[in-house]
């Protein structure tokens, strides 16, 4: 929300209003929507709130008018009066809560990538890297969340408006939303001005931020723990009971349609939603974009698709095959070979699933499997960069000597690195060609830390030995998802093959039981009385469905909450999936 003539003028519209105000008291409230970066004051923004009430007010209340004076009934005059409330009470809400909506969910993300940008600043500090310079770039760099912008204000004061590095800090604390930001630049402050050694003071801080990022991840982790084990319960446990008691209940109560039909719409509307909800519970309760990759700003399509082209590829495969699906389908309909109809189009739309997400996800997977490989050697190999660099080698010696070594799919990058310098290709353009090679948020950052470390000069093999700590921390982290989220993956694959096992005894038992009984009636009274009889078909793609849909979402939940990647979840999804088509179409 920006200043606009339509602002001015509510303002001046409304200004009368907040007269009773105190300076100091306005003061805190322009304050607060400094720190929320919304550019208006606190009269102009609320006088923008009071008309767009005012005139929400009048549009509520004349639709529904309209609407009662065509169709007079009770309905339309309960929403005459319903209505109006509802719009104003939600733009009120809308307008006080959003300032503090935005201020804490800035205040989070700069708590989120705190830890690393303070590695980030000790490693320059350490190259010898002036407060106000380190500040400067730091204000450029955009893996940093919104830290960039923090720095760019105290840059701007310093630079353009020749404020000292003191004063800046101080008001960089007045403004900030974050308590852990404000407490690093006090100590900054503290430290600059009784002339203690900074760099001891920002080393200490970044060890004590990243060890309290540990705690803090381990925390979410708990977290995350408390969720999995109410998605077991609520979307993977409590399904098996509803389909028993639905079967058991339908057969023996006479309402095996009614049953039928709640079982299509689990598996359609229900169960997609619960997952889709539990999936932004989960996204919610990690912090996997400390890890994302930064595109580059204004990229095109032509950039776009050199990058992707083998994904863009295969999911064209994936289309066209499933085009020769479908026309061989309708092929055999059309001479009768297989019967048209409900069955068949699921049939359709449950191989096509298959088919477009099974070649994509084995991609992805194959990709996140090697990018993870150089990910969790990575430590190692700049731990050897940075010894070798304090043994007087320059970098490209250091990576001759680092090739030798055994670092798995991280050897070939190596290797073209080693090429690029020998062909006199700057330090910068090698580390920064990898991270684009490997997209990795988290190689991305240590790019930037070293190729900042190196153009500035200064100690270059302590700057390789600060981005190792960072990756081995992020490693340390995900190792422990991994193995926390481990046990409830189990659990919710175990529960699919027991929901597998008793679909496929109560077939063998109480279904064939009854359509046995079934075709006895109707042979002895068919011809008689009616009879209701139960479709043994529908049945079977009733729970076809149901399984199928739970397949797909406990597979990429489950392999989501344990990896953080939606692709990894997808792989276990699509074999789940295929051992239920197989199971129905073979055994049930």
């Amino acid at each position: 929300m920006k200043k606009s003539n339509y602002s001015r003028f509510c303002k001046e519209l409304f200004k009368r209003f907040f007269h009773d105000l105190k300076e100091k008291e306005l003061q805190e409230k322009n304050l607060e929507l400094e720190k929320a970066k919304i550019p208006m004051e606190y009269i102009e923004y609320y006088s923008v709130a009071i008309m767009n009430l005012f005139i929400a007010a009048i549009i509520s209340i004349l639709i529904p008018v309209f609407i009662y004076y065509i169709f007079p009934n009770p309905l339309t005059l309960f929403l005459v009066l319903l209505i109006p409330l509802i719009v104003i009470l939600v733009i009120a809400f809308f307008y006080l809560y959003q300032p503090k909506y935005i201020i804490s969910r800035r205040a989070e993300n700069i708590d989120r990538f705190l830890p690393y940008a303070i590695n980030y600043i000790s490693s320059m500090a350490v190259a010898g890297v002036s407060p106000s310079e380190i500040f400067q770039t730091l204000s450029t760099i955009r893996v940093y969340g919104e830290i960039k912008n923090e720095a760019k204000r105290i840059a701007k004061e310093i630079n353009v408006m020749g404020i000292d590095n003191i004063t800046a800090l101080k008001n960089a604390i007045e403004l900030s939303p974050s308590h852990k930001f404000i407490s690093f630049i006090q100590g900054m402050i503290g430290t600059i001005q009784s002339g203690s050694d900074l760099n001891n003071y920002l080393s200490n801080i970044s060890e004590k931020y990243l060890g309290d990022d540990l705690i803090e991840r381990k925390k979410h982790l708990d977290l995350l723990g408390v969720v999995a084990e109410g998605f077991v319960i609520s979307v993977i446990a409590f399904p098996i009971f509803l389909v028993i008691i639905l079967s058991v209940m339908g057969f023996f109560g006479g309402s095996m349609d009614i049953s039928i039909f709640v079982l299509f719409l689990f598996s359609f509307l229900i169960l997609p939603f619960v997952y889709l909800a539990f999936y932004f519970i989960v996204k919610s309760a990690t912090v996997e974009n400390v890890s994302r990759y930064i595109e580059k700003n204004n990229e095109d399509i032509t950039s776009f698709y050199k990058k992707n082209k083998t994904a863009l590829l295969i999911l064209l495969f994936s289309l066209f095959t499933s085009i020769i699906i479908i026309a061989i389908f309708l092929l055999l309909s059309n001479i009768n070979i297989v019967e048209p109809g409900l069955y068949l189009n699921l049939d359709i739309l449950f191989l096509v699933i298959l088919i477009f997400l099974g070649p994509i996800s084995y991609y992805l997977f194959i990709q996140h499997k090697k990018k993870k490989e150089i990910q969790d050697r990575l430590p190692d190999f700049l731990t050897e960069l940075g010894d070798s660099l304090s043994s007087g080698m320059t970098v490209l010696e250091s990576i001759k000597t680092a090739e030798k070594g055994k670092y798995g799919e991280l050897n070939s990058e190596i290797k073209k690195m080693k090429s690029q310098l020998s062909w006199n290709i700057a330090v910068k353009d090698v580390f920064i060609n990898l991270s684009e090679r490997v997209r990795s948020g988290i190689l991305q950052r240590v790019v930037i830390i070293i190729n900042e470390g190196i153009l500035m000069g200064g100690n270059t093999s302590s700057i390789f030995k600060a981005a190792a700590k960072e990756v081995g921390q992020i490693n340390q982290i995900e190792h422990q998802r991994k193995a926390n989220m481990s046990i409830y993956f189990s659990v919710i694959v175990l529960c699919f093959f027991v929901f597998l096992a008793i679909i496929l005894i109560l077939d063998r038992t109480i279904f064939t039981s009854f359509f046995e009984l079934q075709t006895e009636q109707l042979d002895q009274l068919g011809s008689v009385i009616t009879i209701e009889t139960v479709e043994p078909l529908l049945l079977k793609y009733g729970l076809f469905s149901f399984v199928y849909v739970q397949a797909l979402g406990s597979g990429i939940l489950a392999g989501y909450m344990m990896d953080g990647k939606v692709s990894s979840g997808v792989r276990y999804a699509i074999v789940l999936a295929v051992i239920s088509f197989i199971v129905f179409k073979i055994l049930f």
